[in-house]
């Protein structure tokens, strides 16, 4: 399967390249008034999800071949994960929160196959844990620890890593899920209650990272201003308004906020 799938299981003002990031830092004082609080999307962004979710599939099926063989006699990895799309379409609340969806599952498992309800919890623990023992890109920490001395930074995810167990809580002031919310990226509602939350304008906030759709076309629905990830050299879908910056590691991320703040970006409304 594909990891964009995988992933969805688990599911410009200025649009700059890195060259033109090297250019003098902005007023500082400008990027105060107009900048608040930086979101960061999590895989893909600051870590690769790649491997994690692969290894965390892996773990939770040997779980489940120890603690559950009458599903693992007939059913595999592809036919479980077929079975969690199908179930996402016809349970529509639980398509946007995997943590959920994964535990129905479970249980719909449990209960098909003749096993306690009760190991449902157990076997989604094990995922979790699998899913949240990350890799941090080598540039995040001292990244993420400047840019905490001058902005107030969040965590946005779709995903259900436990940010304690990943390492990374510590960064940000709060983080948001699908868990807290009520919905998932592109939603712009997702995109709200960050802003809500941390109890300033939309205008002052800016976000992070890697996914065309749900990150940076998600913030335009939202009238975010948005930093897009761009790791692999991938071509910008044209279906999809482009960020107001482009960044290839997040190393040039503190340039291209500069410049965002410089340009007045995240003062202007960005066209619905």
């Amino acid at each position: 399967m594909a990891l964009q799938q995988l992933k969805a299981l688990e599911f410009s003002a200025s649009r700059l390249t890195p060259n033109s990031l090297e250019l003098p830092r902005c007023n500082p004082n400008l990027e105060k008034i107009v900048l608040a609080l930086i979101s960061f999307d999590l895989d893909d962004t600051l870590w690769d999800a790649g491997p994690v979710l692969w290894r965390a599939e892996e773990l939770q099926y040997a779980w489940l071949q120890e603690q559950l063989p009458r599903v693992t006699a007939e059913l595999g990895i592809p036919e479980l994960q077929a079975r969690r799309r199908d179930l996402a379409r016809e349970q529509p609340a639980l398509a946007h929160d995997f943590t959920q969806l994964r535990l129905h599952a479970l249980r719909e498992l449990c209960v098909r196959f003749g096993y306690p309800e009760g190991l449902a919890p157990l076997g989604l623990a094990v995922f979790v844990a699998a899913r949240s023992q990350v890799v941090l890109f080598p540039e995040v920490d001292a990244v993420l620890r400047a840019l905490a001395t001058r902005y107030r930074l969040a965590a946005l995810t779709n995903g259900n890593t436990d940010l304690v167990r990943a390492g990374v809580a510590h960064y940000f002031e709060f983080a948001l899920s699908p868990a807290e919310t009520g919905t998932s990226k592109p939603d712009p509602r997702m995109f709200e209650a960050l802003w809500r939350r941390a109890g300033v304008a939309a205008e002052s906030v800016v976000h992070v990272g890697d996914e065309p759709l749900h990150d940076i076309e998600g913030a335009h629905r939202a009238k975010l201003a948005s930093v897009w990830v761009n790791r692999r050299a991938r071509a910008w879908p044209t279906e999809y308004r482009p960020a107001h910056a482009e960044i290839t590691t997040l190393t040039q991320l503190p340039a291209a906020i500069d410049r965002l703040a410089a340009e007045s970006a995240l003062k202007r409304t960005v066209e619905t």
